[in-house]
């Protein structure tokens, strides 16, 4: 009597590719999953116009200043572009929360029409700040 050892190598590869196949899909979740943090803290110093009509904002850390595009142009009806912060706008003086990613800063907002509760500015200038002389 002879042995197909050729059909049980396919049995126990295809098994193995279905296990790891089962297994992909849970650790892409999983990793979805983690909560989003927002490191940085800075204070809003000022705010302007970029060349395209957008809102600016300038923002001071302990260790960097940022220049932030909110993106929002202003509309038929305004002289000044549009605002961020969702419901409550930015204003000098406030306090951000916020990450940086890939050229990005991302804020905490009430939840957004996509539903992310975030609001991502583009990252216009980035300035490490000198040392305070003491």
């Amino acid at each position: 009597m002879q042995h197909d050892r050729g059909f049980g190598r396919s049995i126990t590869g295809a098994l193995i590719l279905f296990i790891l196949a089962l297994s992909f899909p849970v650790a892409t979740i999983s990793a979805k999953k983690q909560p989003k943090t927002y490191p940085e803290d800075g204070r809003i110093i000022g705010t302007g116009t970029s060349q395209f009509l957008t809102r600016t904002y300038k923002v001071v850390t302990d260790t960097r200043t940022y220049e932030l595009d909110c993106g929002k142009r202003r509309n038929m009806c305004s002289q000044t572009p549009g605002e961020c912060g969702g419901d409550k706008k930015l204003q000098i003086g406030d306090v951000l929360h916020f990450r940086i990613e890939k050229g990005h800063a991302y804020i905490q907002v009430p939840k957004t029409v996509d539903g992310t509760g975030e609001q991502q500015l583009r990252v216009v200038r980035e300035e490490t700040k000198a040392p305070d002389a003491k």
